[in-house]
């Protein structure tokens, strides 16, 4: 290891120990953790090439031999990408909301980003909560594009029901990457409230989640108190 990729290395782990994760970009993760499984120029090249097509990490969970292929053509390091992708998978099946928690809708709109704001498709998840606003139950309910002709309140009011919950805060992400809602979203969100108030089950929110965003519809005044 030269003395300029020690010192780099130092200046992140000195970043990270003080100020925390939040500190580092995600090229400068990247950059660390491939400088300690191949050489500095090879590290440099594969960074650069990633974010030129993409902003974060996480989406090497995604990753085909043939992106690896667009990154560097050189096979001996393919299996250190790998490695990185394993991770990557790793960190996406680990659970964001506990049962049992009380959360807010920026607690759940930060976790949901993480979990949900890099998929390819839309995924509409339900969480359903208790008269204390703990979340008692987590469940995808659709996987596809949304709007109001796939996705029915029937099906998300069914879990409420099957979990004697007392509110339902849904979250979907846009592939797009950008939160802001969609004439669909705002239909949906419409036949949600409705059909709330009926069966007596609050709609607490729907949460739009992009690649490093939300956007609440409770915090935006389109679902009232």
């Amino acid at each position: 290891m030269t003395l300029i990729n020690a010192y780099r290395q130092d200046d992140v782990v000195t970043k990270l120990t003080k100020w925390g994760s939040d500190s580092l970009s995600q090229k400068e993760i990247l950059h660390f953790l491939l400088e300690t499984m191949m050489p500095k120029r090879v590290a440099a090249k594969v960074v650069a090439n990633y974010f030129e097509n993409y902003s974060h990490i996480a989406q090497l969970r995604n990753f085909t031999p043939a992106m690896w292929r667009g990154l560097i053509d050189d096979d001996r390091y393919w299996p250190v990408l790998a490695i990185l992708q394993a991770f990557a998978q790793a960190y996406q099946k680990r659970p964001k909301v506990s049962l049992g928690e009380v959360c807010s809708s920026r607690e759940v709109g930060k976790y949901m980003s993480e979990r949900y704001g890099f998929e390819k498709q839309e995924h509409l998840v339900g969480l359903y909560l208790d008269t204390k606003n703990q979340v008692i139950a987590e469940k995808v309910i659709f996987i596809g594009t949304l709007n109001s002709a796939t996705v029915h309140p029937r099906e998300i009011f069914r879990e409420a029901l099957a979990h004697s919950a007392a509110h339902v805060l849904i979250v979907h992400n846009h592939p797009s990457g950008k939160v802001t809602p969609s004439k669909n979203d705002l239909h949906l969100t419409k036949r949600l409230v409705d059909c709330g108030e009926l069966l007596g089950i609050d709609l607490l929110d729907h949460i739009i989640v992009g690649d490093s965003d939300y956007l609440s519809l409770r915090e935006e005044g389109i679902i009232k108190s």
